[in-house]
């Protein structure tokens, strides 16, 4: 391979994605990226040259195995770094396909046993003699009274993996039960994989991370954080600590059992009353607290580059101790979170005061934000765009007046499409998952329209699943109304599916924002199917799923309305 100095980063957060980006942007090497959302504000970083839109990962990876392949065959990549599992596991599991043709950051077969399943991550730490919270796997004979007769509230109840091939895009995060009935439905819940799942011991403290770069096994570069603060388990403000030596002899020794090599953040969580610690997990690939070792000067993406392209190792780093990193946005929403749970306006006020006072350090030049830097500033720009957007929409909703401007507007932009789309025009109706709304509004409409009309009607789900079934309240509901859903299986909006579309009808906010994202070249055609309902004041017509049949009825009567009236306007253009 070549040392064009060209690589892949696959990703669009603030956070991990974007620290690589500028990591490798600033030492002068061509990064190209491969985002989930094209309207994402990492994107507008100077230091991207080129934006590539992959398909998901589904139904085998046939679609993303081809579209990968060709986009690495024609750019001819150095290195590519993946910045999530999303990606990640894919690329291993074509990697016999994909390294020929370009170098992959991905952990080797024995790491991935080892860090992407938190149960042998804990075999190898224990193994090492490194510390882990007590805790073991469950199996189909236990119940809330067999764990609390073994464990004490509150607990920790973890799948092995985050992610399994069965829905590769929805993460399954740990939880933390603190009663008997949280704990008796959390198992209900999850009995049909309860075998993937064990239980640990809740370990008070503060959580924390030792991030390193290695080189089978020996560790090149390290650092250490610790989160100023956090809630429910994350935090967006962190502070840089002097590396402890246990710690580091820890993460060096687990590094070294399997002849680890690549990036990894070795997650703990520190007692700070009695100095004790706990390993709780490992982060095999870029991770959140990222932007905060690359702002003062330990470089991981780089290190990395240089160790998998070059063959070469930077050199040892130091850095600066109590300094801090802010991700503004996601920390300000959790301050604003966290204020209705305090009682009183004493406690509130005290707690927004307290936020308010660690601006201080700010001037003195120790403290640090994760998405506004002075030499790429527009990421931020784009982010604060994006939550007043945010902002201004939710005081809209609820703007009676707005709402039916906006409805009278919708209304004629749908009139002039249908008007102006060429025949056999198609119609798309698209939801979240294409199992309850979209499903029903396209089965109505075309019981609505005449057998012999110039129209297509489809339907799919802006999430990357396929092939599910309605849920049962949604058969019955639609059931009674005349349709039959038993037989639809859900369908992700492929490009080409929405690209074939002259009429995208969407049933809420979230969705419009989350299709805009991904194919922002299409929004003039997408239009809210609410506009249509002239009984209803709401703006949207929300997701029924794992709602009751009650909620189910008087949703798909909403739709019913709605696609009477667009059945209308059909057959007068």
């Amino acid at each position: 391979m070549g040392a064009s100095g060209k690589v892949l980063v696959v990703g669009d957060d603030t956070r991990s994605f974007l620290a690589t980006v500028r990591s490798l942007g600033r030492r002068g090497l061509e990064v190209h990226v491969a985002p989930y959302q094209l309207g994402a504000p990492a994107l507008r970083s100077k230091y991207i040259r080129a934006i590539h839109r992959l398909p998901y990962y589904l139904d085998g990876g046939e679609r993303w195995l081809q579209a990968v392949e060709a986009l690495f065959r024609t750019e001819r990549f150095d290195l590519v770094i993946p910045c999530e599992e999303r990606a990640l596991l894919p690329l291993y599991r074509h990697r016999d396909v994909l390294e020929p043709l370009c170098r992959l950051a991905i952990p080797d077969a024995a790491a991935l046993a080892a860090f992407f399943d938190k149960y042998s991550t804990r075999e190898l730490a224990a193994g090492a003699g490194v510390p882990v919270p007590r805790g073991r796997l469950l199996s189909v004979a236990d119940t809330s009274e067999t764990l609390l007769a073994e464990f004490s509230l509150p607990l920790v109840l973890k799948h092995r993996r985050s992610y399994s091939w069965q829905e590769l895009y929805v993460r399954k995060a740990a939880a933390v039960v603190e009663t008997r009935a949280e704990l008796a439905h959390w198992l209900q819940a999850n009995r049909d994989e309860i075998d993937q799942v064990f239980a640990e011991a809740y370990f008070a403290g503060l959580g924390g991370g030792v991030s390193v770069l290695c080189d089978h096994g020996r560790v090149l570069l390290a650092f250490e954080h610790q989160r100023a603060h956090e809630v429910t388990g994350s935090s967006f403000y962190r502070r840089s600590m002097a590396i402890d030596r246990a710690r580091r002899d820890a993460v060096a020794a687990m590094a070294a059992a399997i002849g680890y090599t690549g990036l990894a953040m070795f997650e703990f969580k520190l007692d700070t009353q009695s100095g004790a610690w706990r390993l709780l997990e490992v982060n095999a690939r870029p991770w959140g607290s990222l932007p905060l070792p690359v702002a003062l000067g330990v470089d991981f993406p780089y290190g990395l580059y240089r160790l998998l392209v070059d063959g070469q190792a930077l050199p040892p780093a130091e850095y600066r101790p109590d300094m801090y990193a802010r991700n503004f946005i996601p920390d300000l929403w959790q301050v604003r979170s966290a204020l209705p749970r305090l009682r009183g306006w004493a406690a509130r006020l005290g707690h927004l005061g307290a936020w308010l006072w660690e601006f201080r350090r700010i001037p003195s030049g120790r403290e640090v934000q994760d998405v506004w830097v002075r030499d790429d500033p527009a990421p931020a720009y784009a982010e604060l765009r994006q939550f007043a957007r945010d902002r201004l929409d939710s005081l809209r909703a609820v703007d009676a007046s707005a709402g039916r401007a906006r409805r009278e507007n919708e209304r004629r932009r749908l009139a002039a499409a249908l008007g102006a789309a060429r025949a056999p025009a198609t119609i798309l109706f698209l939801c979240q998952g294409n199992i309850c709304r979209s499903p029903y509004a396209e089965h109505k409409l075309r019981q609505l329209l005449p057998a012999d009309a110039a129209l297509r009607i489809g339907s799919a789900g802006m999430l990357p699943r396929n092939a599910r079934p309605s849920p049962p309240a949604a058969l019955a509901a639609a059931a009674r109304r005349g349709v039959d859903l038993a037989g639809h299986r859900s369908q992700h909006a492929w490009a080409e599916t929405v690209a074939q579309a002259a009429v995208i009808l969407i049933f809420d906010q979230v969705n419009r924002r989350s299709f805009e994202a991904r194919y922002p070249e299409l929004r003039e055609r997408v239009f809210l199917l609410s506009a249509l309902d002239n009984a209803g004041s709401e703006t949207e017509i929300a997701d029924p799923d794992g709602k009751s049949e009650a909620f189910f009825a008087s949703t798909y009567e909403r739709i019913d309305r709605c696609t009477e009236r667009l059945a209308r306007l059909v057959a007068e253009h």
